[in-house]
């Protein structure tokens, strides 16, 4: 039985319980991915599942059930199911499922083609072989990885509404490792497209450069310094800190930009855009997981805080219009509020004019301990970091092991300049460029 036939089973089951509020969510992806380590296939997966999850109001309450089999005796089972989980709730909430009628801008899903399997290993290999010709101290522990995948959402309610997304991916990764004289160093490049057409060659020379720049790194003196964050470590804690502009962590006390809106809470230069149609990135969605139309917005315009993310219960609760940033982690998860390719509008200064301002300072390329050390409720870091000192106004040589602390809402508001260099991770849905940030605490030697 296909997803339509599924969804008409459901829905006849539903009226005939007396449902009137309810919704059918849908989602069917294909993948394969291929992993390469030395000069062996270490890893091959590919998977092609699918699954629903129907919610429905009964007697005041929200019910919840989902399910992968797709029979018309399923059909009947998710909606008794349901029914259920939905009369053994004690607590009454307010439970809003989006209205029919609403316009919906759509986008053409960036095509990514299927290759076989065998091309795929073929690729993989290549690229490892790619990188050792470029120097011989790259190590065998090098690894390369290769993805491609198609999904499929739909949404349909009893309001009428009836929604359906595609999406293709396809991405390289490669982490090139580099030893000389019993000294390990890496880098890991990743590249979005479809996987034949990205340049194998360029990207082995990139990684194995950057790998080898950081040999021989040594641990910069403690101090307070101006800092220049490369695209990764800046994107890596845009990621860590996003939990804080949404509202339903606002509600719940989990967030400092609580009752901020419309008040400054960055520097003039910075403009984080919350944009599910960025061009760069390859999920494009034309609604959120409710239902809702995506809406591009600025989170932060010039500094000011001009909203936090909702969806249609937390937007009712602040007396707001949702954002369109309902989501959900798979089929079966329950709605929570999170951003769509959220990233740090790019400057116009490249990262050596940012150098040459700051005369003497650090570059950081690298953050590590986000998980521990950074806490999206305070604010506050404390991030193992390696990159380069900047001396002379120039990139100079490398260092590691040292910490940089603060608090990123406080950071924010130190930022100088914002780069022209923004990169966009795609699998994370996050981006930003190079940021010229004054007085952070660096804990060296």
């Amino acid at each position: 039985m296909n997803y339509q036939e599924f969804k008409d089973k459901v829905f006849e089951k539903a009226r005939g319980c007396g449902l009137t509020e309810y919704e059918l969510y849908y989602e069917q992806s294909q993948s394969t991915d291929v992993d390469a380590f030395g000069e062996e296939i270490r890893g091959f997966s590919s998977s092609d599942r699918a699954g629903a999850c129907f919610r429905c109001v009964c007697d005041g309450h929200i019910g919840y059930a989902s399910t992968s089999l797709f029979t018309e005796e399923e059909a009947e089972r998710l909606v008794d199911a349901t029914v259920e989980n939905a009369r053994s709730m004690e607590k009454e909430e307010p439970v809003l499922f989006c209205e029919g009628g609403l316009e919906y801008r759509r986008t053409e899903p960036r095509e990514v083609r299927d290759i076989p399997t065998s091309r795929m290993v073929e690729l993989a290999k290549k690229s490892l072989e790619l990188s050792r010709k470029v120097d011989d101290r790259v190590s065998d522990s090098s690894e390369a990885s290769l993805m491609v995948s198609h999904s499929v959402i739909c949404l349909d309610n009893s309001n009428g509404v009836h929604l359906q997304d595609t999406v293709h991916m396809g991405a390289v990764v490669e982490q090139t490792v580099v030893k000389e004289n019993g000294e390990v160093s890496f880098d890991v490049d990743f590249r979005f497209g479809n996987p034949e057409e990205i340049d194998l060659e360029e990207m082995a020379h990139k990684t194995v450069q950057n790998a080898l720049d950081k040999l021989g790194a040594g641990v910069p003196d403690s101090g307070v310094f101006s800092l220049v964050l490369a695209p990764e470590a800046m994107t890596s804690m845009l990621s860590a800190f996003s939990p804080a502009y949404s509202g339903e962590n606002a509600q719940n006390g989990l967030s400092l930009m609580k009752g901020k809106e419309n008040t400054k809470v960055a520097a003039d230069c910075v403009t984080i855009m919350d944009d599910p149609f960025y061009e760069e990135s390859f999920y494009r969605p034309s609604f959120d997981g409710e239902g809702m139309p995506s809406r591009c917005k600025a989170v932060i315009e010039n500094g000011v805080l001009k909203t936090l993310l909702y969806d249609l219960a937390t937007a009712a609760k602040a007396g707001v219009e949702s954002t369109g940033n309902a989501a959900r982690a798979t089929f079966s998860s329950p709605i929570s509020v999170r951003p769509t390719n959220f990233y740090i509008k790019p400057g116009t200064m490249t990262p050596e004019e940012m150098y040459a301002r700051i005369g003497d300072g650090l570059l950081i390329t690298g953050v590590q301990g986000l998980h521990a050390g950074a806490s999206a409720v305070t604010g506050d870091f404390s991030l193992q970091s390696s990159g380069f000192l900047i001396r002379g106004g120039k990139k100079d040589r490398p260092v590691k092991s040292f910490t940089i602390a603060g608090n990123f809402y406080e950071m924010l508001k130190k930022i100088a300049a914002v780069g022209n260099d923004m990169k966009f991770n795609c699998m994370r849905g996050i981006g930003a460029p190079s940021v010229l940030v004054e007085g952070i605490t660096v804990s060296g030697k």
